[in-house]
């Protein structure tokens, strides 16, 4: 009988790592699903243009009628109430993707494991879909330094994004392994692998 593939989620603070991690289980043989990917691509689609410029404005499109995504982040990341109109109007269709790419990834089943990469993982209800969680723990100065050095945000844009995601200690409550992120990117590979062999290649 063809053994069930596993849906692994990974949780934890604004750039912990998640992605880096979620690329050392691709390079293990896991197929990535990144919700990031899948809202970013969402947000330009004609319908989720539409309702974004009926609450925010046409101001929000550039030249070429895209979403200003930098723009609208600003707006949102405001007010909490505008983030879950934001959230209402994304969430059901990339969840929607999400649930249909992992139904077709089982059916192929040439995959050992189907990595999901969700910043809302816990508070979109995703954690639901996953048989393992992975919380990313990595020390606040270190996801600020990263902040800092790949996305040019200024230094208090983690704490105002992170109010409007569930606190940390209940994503790491929630996860049954925990990635420490604090050392080398080799000391977190070692750690991916112990896992890969604990949890996906076990026989």
């Amino acid at each position: 009988m063809k053994q069930r593939i596993k849906v692994i989620g990974i949780t934890g603070g604004i750039a912990s790592g998640k992605s880096t991690i979620a690329e050392m289980l691709e390079s293990l043989g896991a197929d990535l699903i990144d919700a990031d990917k899948i809202c970013h691509e969402l947000i330009n689609t004609k319908d989720i243009a539409l309702e974004i410029t009926k609450r925010w404005g046409n101001h929000l499109k550039n030249n070429h009628g895209k979403i200003k995504r930098e723009e609208l982040a600003e707006i949102v990341f405001s007010d909490r109430k505008e983030v879950s109109a934001l959230n209402r109007i994304i969430h059901p269709k990339a969840i929607k993707q999400i649930r249909s790419r992992i139904a077709k990834l089982h059916v192929e089943a040439a995959t050992k494991a189907i990595v999901l990469d969700a910043a809302l993982l816990v508070e979109s209800n995703l954690i639901d879909i996953c048989d393992i969680v992975l919380f990313v723990n990595t020390e606040k100065d270190r996801c600020k330094t990263r902040v800092q050095n790949s996305r040019k945000w200024p230094l208090d844009e983690i704490e105002k994004r992170e109010k409007f995601q569930n606190l940390l200690p209940q994503k790491r409550e929630v996860s049954d392994v925990i990635i420490n992120n604090n050392q080398s990117k080799e000391d977190t590979l070692n750690q991916v692998k112990g896992f890969w062999c604990q949890f996906i290649t076990k026989k």
